[in-house]
């Protein structure tokens, strides 16, 4: 299918040895009718490269995607000309799928959050879900560590956190019920028309609550005529929401390293 495994966007934040966190880099191609998997895995060459850290994700998807992608190398009857760097790029930081014709496990593969929160981590308030947008606001409401660090407006300052999106962000802020509110519903929205298929689509009020909604914008930039305000609105909305989901995965690895070491 023409739109099998599109990948047009990637955000990644680093955690240095000493703590210091960094939105560190951030890849987003939504011009229509382009192909973007190609410089999708370069950019991300060029940003895991900087460093031979560890490398953090959130369930399966960036290393099945990855393996479509090498799929598509291999396939592709007018390759690029970097195809065997990126190939081998790919190997290095994966590993191969059930349908891979053949078996490796990269020197660098991703370390998957998701499982390390199945085996690990339980509470009540996420419904059984161990999606990291249920996740996240959990381990928020039981953090001292991250309430006290988020509550100013640290994120995206040149003597805090650096961000690509954000200006002096405050991550903690309190819902109506004295919890701490899920960091998503305070970013902004994607569809604010009332379109009654987007709504039944996206499932979810039309807040880009997942992989899905941020799969429709995409499409809406690609095949819908739409107005450059909005296209701009849809593109600083799907920034600001990946940035988001790896920040996410970082204040749990906070946390919990709050929670494992530091407290005496």
């Amino acid at each position: 299918a023409p739109y099998e495994g599109i990948a047009f966007q990637f955000s990644h934040h680093t955690v240095d040895k000493d703590g210091t966190v960094k939105h560190a880099g951030e890849f987003l191609n939504v011009e229509p009718g382009y192909f973007p998997n190609y410089d999708f895995v370069r950019a991300l060459k060029d940003e895991l490269s900087q460093d031979d850290g560890s490398i953090f994700r959130y369930s399966n998807h960036e290393n099945t995607y990855l393996n479509l992608i090498l799929g598509q190398l291999q396939a592709d009857a007018e390759p690029p000309q970097d195809k065997d760097d990126l190939i081998k790029f790919i190997k290095t930081i994966t590993q191969s799928s059930k349908k891979s014709d053949d078996f490796w496990i990269g020197e660098r593969t991703m370390i998957d959050l998701l499982e390390v929160v199945k085996k690990f981590y339980f509470d009540p308030r996420t419904n059984g879900s161990n999606s990291i947008k249920y996740i996240l606001p959990s381990v928020l409401n039981r953090s001292k560590f991250l309430k006290s660090k988020y509550s100013k407006p640290i994120y995206g300052t040149s003597h805090g956190i650096q961000s690509k999106n954000f200006n002096s962000w405050t991550w903690i802020q309190n819902a109506s019920d004295g919890s701490v509110a899920d960091p998503y519903s305070l970013l902004p929205k994607l569809f604010d028309d009332n379109d009654e298929q987007q709504v039944i689509l996206l499932s979810q009020e039309d807040e880009l609550k997942n992989g899905g909604a941020a799969l429709m914008a995409y499409a809406r930039m690609q095949f819908e005529i739409i107005s450059d305000y909005e296209r701009n609105e849809l593109k600083t909305a799907l920034l600001k929401y990946c940035e988001l989901d790896t920040l996410a995965m970082v204040m749990i690895y906070e946390a919990w390293q709050h929670e494992l070491f530091d407290q005496g």
